[in-house]
């Protein structure tokens, strides 16, 4: 797998900017990496300061781009070649097209909640881990320095199957383990998340099954961690009802502190590694998320 060429930075001036920036500086250069730096700027305020500083929009862009310089030098990066850009207009599209327009495929941003949550991903954020055309790094503000566990899901799929690639890179790169997770529904599991409206079962794990899918995981895994040698790598099949809950206890009880998730998974489980699943892992999760993207993706503008 290709490493990433060029990321992108979404700068906010927030204290949880600060650390994604770092991260995204740190990333650049490991990945030999072009790096651009945006702020957007929402539209009525740059109406208000052109009207209270009777001034141009040029005028104002300008400005901004320079204390968004003065942002990055006082972070202290070291990263004298760092791109700035200043875009106008909706954050989420602005971003999504300073991406395309950059040739970019990764954007960095930090995780930005409410007062009320400062802990659960921002709006913005989680619009960009669906929407973005490009993988999406979310970044904790106390993630400092290299990863140390990576925790990947699996789904069997192809996207599943890239981001355990990506997974390995990093995690080759820092010097990091992976671990490798797949959570099976059982017929049991599956009538009790229908409110019991199936036959009933007894509560015994089928152990044959089980088996199976630790030796289908191991299968699906091996190839693509022969990419990465040098890399520990473990995997884990866990029978479970509820998806969501299990990999997010995983992370956890494991200690990891990046999940990389494929965004859109195909496989034949009722429940899937998009939509809610994904979004519920980014939003709830208490570590940074790399969310892997289907090759192709086109970008969403809703």
């Amino acid at each position: 797998m290709k490493p990433y060429s060029h990321l992108v930075a979404a700068v906010d001036f927030t204290p949880s900017c600060r650390n994604a920036l770092r991260q995204a500086v740190r990333l650049a250069a490991i990945n030999q990496a072009q790096l651009t730096v945006v702020h957007v700027m929402d539209e009525f305020l740059v109406h208000e300061l052109k009207r209270a500083l009777s001034v141009d929009q040029a005028t104002v862009r300008s400005d901004w781009q320079d204390r968004l310089k003065k942002f990055v030098d006082d972070a202290d990066v070291g990263a004298p070649n760092v791109h700035v850009v200043v875009r106008i207009g909706h954050p989420f599209t602005e971003l999504s097209e300073a991406c395309q327009t950059a040739g970019a495929d990764l954007l960095v941003m930090g995780v930005k909640g409410s007062r009320q949550d400062p802990k659960r991903v921002g709006v913005i954020a989680a619009k960009c881990v669906r929407k973005a055309p490009v993988d999406v790094l979310l970044v904790r503000e106390d993630a400092t320095g290299p990863f140390k566990r990576v925790a990947t899901c699996v789904d069997f799929s192809d996207n599943s199957g890239k981001a355990v690639r990506r997974a390995l890179q990093i995690a080759g790169n820092d010097g990091a383990a992976v671990d490798c997770l797949y959570v099976y529904q059982s017929a049991l599991a599956m009538s009790l998340d229908y409110g019991g409206m199936g036959a009933p079962m007894p509560f015994t794990a089928d152990s044959v099954t089980l088996d199976q899918w630790r030796a289908d995981l191991i299968s699906f895994v091996k190839p693509l961690s022969a990419e990465a040698p040098g890399v520990q790598v473990t995997t884990t099949v866990i029978e479970r009802i509820n998806i969501r809950e299990t990999i997010l206890e995983h992370v956890q009880e494991t200690h990891a502190d990046l999940v990389v998730l494929g965004t859109r998974g195909r496989t034949g489980l009722r429940e899937m590694l998009i939509g809610t699943t994904a979004e519920k892992i980014v939003g709830n999760a208490t570590c940074s998320i790399l969310a892997v993207k289907p090759d192709g993706v086109q970008t969403g503008n809703e």
